[in-house]
């Protein structure tokens, strides 16, 4: 119906256009609800606009189309601006001065071109999964599925992907450029935020400048262990057991810290080990699922947090949370904690009910989208229901359990999990920590010096920060080793945030040693992003696909990305690569990401049209390395009659082929 009413070539038109709208309502939204300065404004309004489209495409594509979910968000976010301006009586003044938020734009605009080119030549963290998802949500499967068993719900934050999928429906640009966009635009428009935030703060321009920057590039500080004493290296070896990509780079702890970084994507780049984060990453590193979305959207928070609560701010606050549900559902959680939390404090203090009514207005809205509209959150809640009346557990991919931890232990993603009780672990764990250890109690200290100046949500992040610092130390995720450092990192950069301004009020009180203690502690703090950033600039000049797209995929994702059946399945011996390039399912082949189940290994082994036909496959796309490893016998069963070869494409010496087999049952 979509083809009816616009042409393919005007589609990239309207996104653009769309995308103009909805940042135009994020800026009557923020200028008229939040009396935000003209500055502030039309970053604000663009950082806000892309959540509330996110909540809103996310919620109507339960029963329209992609395109019409967006369509209709955009319309509704522009729409509510409008109303807002001409039903208020300080209309005049929204566009008065709106030259000063030119500036921030045009540093928005160049900080994302560089991003993006950085991201183009760079495909680490989980592209093998993140893009298969973003072509599906394309393809028009919102809520997405689990992309290897299109039975269970996929309880991942997908808010991201969404963006990105829209991006691929309208402008028909490639699945992992789309992803490269959106991610770039959530780096770019956080460190305007930054500034803007710490500007506000602090009041000096170049104070704010570099509060950005400690923002983006700061980090744990791993490297410091190159310094250690080799005979202490060589002891903590013998007491860490390496875990995730570390396994892949090097024996041991000490081995490891003079490797380079062993991860897929990486491209023309090696990054040294020593600089890559085990607990606290720096944001430039945030280039997995969700980007920069969290600091993202800590900022905007921070932002638009009223001194007045009505229902016009209670309500976009609301939204802005449940974007989190789709998003990071972790700091989701943690802002739950700390507004629930002082709900009860106030009531007791009180002695009145009315601080929990007011948090039960705030958080009906952004409960209600978090449990029923898809993602994380929202597969927990189907399992605890489906649990209650006795129906069985829904077994959503991604949900995970918790379970304590005894002894307390700092959780990593490399060095597993470090005991808080032992002298030599408990030394690394400070190491790892780094400055960002005192900048936590920083953070707390001014949590109890400044409670009654702080606004509700600085209040929220800062208590809901310390909460989830202490229960990373007290909890682990079942089957996911390192996991829980979400937590910890989400609580550490809050942390970090909010600790800036409160260091640079000391620096203009303290004496000259103790000012260069503070510069000292920031460029400990800085150095480990500040050299991955330098390296990541090497990865521009030779932009790539990702791990698994070659120039032969990309020539069929050109001519037959969802232009098949809606029932057809393909058998790729790379089941990721087909999805991301026709849109369509692999059917049931992992249980996990990398974890393949048995009866898919088994066809892989004996792939012959006939048994592929029998495990419910329609199509098969084939490439030149997995066919040199088929037998004489299994290659002649593809020379049947009803085997039909659709296109076959070659260059270099390698080849692709998709054929059908529908003709063969």
């Amino acid at each position: 119906m979509w083809s009816y009413f616009i042409s393919s070539s005007g589609l990239p038109l309207l996104f653009l256009a769309l995308a103009l709208l909805w940042s135009l309502g994020g800026y009557l939204i923020a200028r008229l609800v939040f009396s935000v300065s003209a500055r502030e404004s039309l970053a604000i309004g663009i950082g806000l606009g892309s959540l509330l489209v996110i909540v809103l495409t996310n919620l109507a594509s339960h029963w329209l189309s992609l395109q019409w979910a967006y369509l209709l968000a955009a319309m509704l976010i522009i729409g509510t601006g409008g109303m807002l301006f001409v039903f208020t009586h300080s209309r005049r003044e929204v566009f008065e001065n709106w030259q000063q938020a030119l500036p921030p734009i045009f540093v928005f605009l160049l900080l994302f071109v560089l991003f993006l080119r950085i991201n183009q030549g760079l495909a680490i963290f989980d592209e093998n999964y993140n893009l298969p998802i973003v072509s599906l949500i394309a393809a028009g499967d919102v809520p997405p599925r689990f992309p290897f068993d299109p039975s269970q719900p996929l309880a991942y934050h997908y808010g991201l992907h969404l963006l990105a999928g829209v991006a691929v429906r309208f402008v028909g640009i490639s699945p992992w450029l789309a992803f490269d966009a959106v991610r770039a635009f959530t780096h770019a428009l956080m460190i305007v935020l930054a500034t803007l935030w710490f500007e506000r703060k602090i009041g000096g321009f170049w104070a704010a400048v570099l509060g950005g920057g400690v923002v983006y590039f700061g980090g744990n500080t791993q490297w410091l262990l190159l310094l250690a004493p080799q005979p202490w290296l060589k002891k903590l070896s013998g007491m860490v057991a390496l875990s995730n990509t570390a396994l892949s780079s090097g024996k041991n702890l000490y081995d490891v810290l003079t490797k380079n970084w062993n991860i897929d994507g990486l491209g023309v780049v090696d990054f040294p080990f020593a600089f890559i984060g085990a607990v606290f990453k720096p944001q430039n590193l945030a280039l997995t699922s969700n980007g920069a979305v969290v600091a993202l959207t800590i900022l905007l928070l921070l932002l638009l947090a009223p001194k007045n609560w009505r229902l016009g701010n209670t309500i976009i606050v609301s939204l802005i949370l449940s974007s989190l549900a789709l998003t990071a559902e972790y700091l989701f959680g943690l802002i739950a904690i700390g507004m629930g939390l002082i709900a009860v404090f106030n009531a007791i203090r009180q002695k009145s009910f009315s601080p929990i009514f007011r948090q039960v207005l705030l958080w009906t809205p952004a409960l209600g989208l978090a449990f029923f509209g898809g993602g994380v959150i929202s597969v927990m809640a189907q399992h605890f229901l489906r649990g209650m009346d006795g129906k069985g557990l829904v077994s959503g991919h991604g949900l995970l359990g918790f379970e304590w931890q005894s002894p307390p232990s700092l959780p990593t993603l490399y060095f597993g999990r470090l005991s808080l009780i032992q002298a030599d672990t408990l030394l690394l764990s400070l190491i790892l920590l780094g400055p960002i250890f005192f900048l936590t109690i920083l953070s707390l200290k001014q949590l109890r010096d400044q409670w009654h100046s702080m606004d509700l949500i600085q209040q929220s992040l800062l208590i809901g920060a310390g909460v989830c610092f202490l229960l990373s130390f007290m909890l682990g995720l079942k089957d996911s080793l390192g996991g829980i450092t979400r937590l910890l990192d989400t609580a550490l950069l809050i942390f970090l945030i909010l600790s800036f301004p409160v260091l640079i009020s000391l620096w203009k009180k303290v004496s000259r040693f103790f000012q260069t203690l503070i510069v000292l502690n920031l460029f400990l703090l800085c150095l480990g992003g500040i050299v991955t950033f330098s390296l990541e600039f090497i990865a521009i000049p030779r932009p790539q696909y990702t791990v698994y797209v070659s120039d032969l995929d990309v020539r069929f994702f050109t001519r037959y990305w969802n232009r098949l059946s809606p029932e057809t399945k393909i058998f790729d011996p790379s089941p990721e690569r087909s999805i991301v390039l026709f849109g369509r399912s692999t059917g049931l082949t992992a249980s996990d990401y990398g974890k393949w189940l048995p009866e898919w290994q088994q066809t892989l082994a004996d792939p012959t049209p006939t048994r592929l036909l029998q495990a419910g496959y329609t199509h098969a796309y084939i490439d030149k390395s997995f066919w040199g490893k088929l037998t004489p016998l299994l290659k002649s069963s593809w020379k049947q009659d009803c085997v039909r070869l659709l296109e076959e494409q070659n260059l270099d010496f390698d080849f692709r082929r998709l054929y059908d087999l529908r003709a063969c049952r």
